[in-house]
């Protein structure tokens, strides 16, 4: 697990800037009374997910979470006697590649060869489509995980996952949070 301030802010932001391509998933795992919980404690992921070298945890990140878990009406407690819900977060990054087409310019240009049959034992000339550009691209992924503070037991799990922007101005950046932290929270039932 890596922890940064400066650098993996403008990573956390760039992981979760694109709101519009976002991907949010969740899953509720067990029952439980949502609207009656008033108060939730962070705890620490699992050391297994901490150790790994893709793991980051990060604080600006976990304030804007704080910010949309009160506006849910949850109140944070430091203490477990206190808390009804406990609350992980933890972020992933990936590479992947991704590969798209020729440009419009490209398409429109004629490309192709001559070509050698053998069933016609002849040569002609065939179109071919301009070739693919291959590309490596950043994915990151917030995972927010909640524990019934009474028994320990998993009560719900959501990601977010969303392509790295690292161009994302450092004045946006509060303000991106907040919309990740509103998108991903929003999945929680009982709201």
């Amino acid at each position: 697990m890596k922890y940064t301030t400066a650098l993996f802010l403008s990573s956390a932001i760039a992981l979760l800037s694109g709101c519009s391509s976002m991907k949010v998933t969740s899953e509720e795992v067990a029952d439980f009374d949502y609207p009656a919980a008033a108060t939730y404690e962070w705890i620490q992921a699992p050391v297994t997910v901490l150790e790994e070298d893709d793991t980051y945890l990060n604080e600006n990140v976990q304030i804007a979470l704080n910010n949309a878990l009160s506006e849910r009406g949850w109140k944070q407690v430091l203490e477990t006697e206190q808390a009804d819900i406990q609350v992980v977060y933890y972020i992933k990054l990936a590479e992947q590649e991704e590969v798209t087409g020729p440009t419009e310019t490209d398409a429109t240009r004629v490309t192709g060869g001559f070509t050698y049959n053998k069933s016609s034992e002849s040569w002609s000339y065939a179109d071919q489509n301009p070739d693919l550009i291959v590309y490596t691209i950043e994915i990151g992924t917030l995972s927010l995980l909640i524990y019934d503070a009474e028994n320990g037991q998993k009560i719900w799990s959501g990601s977010l996952q969303t392509r790295l922007d690292r161009t994302t101005p450092l004045d946006k950046q509060p303000e991106l949070l907040r919309n990740i932290a509103r998108k991903i929270t929003a999945k929680i039932p009982g709201k």
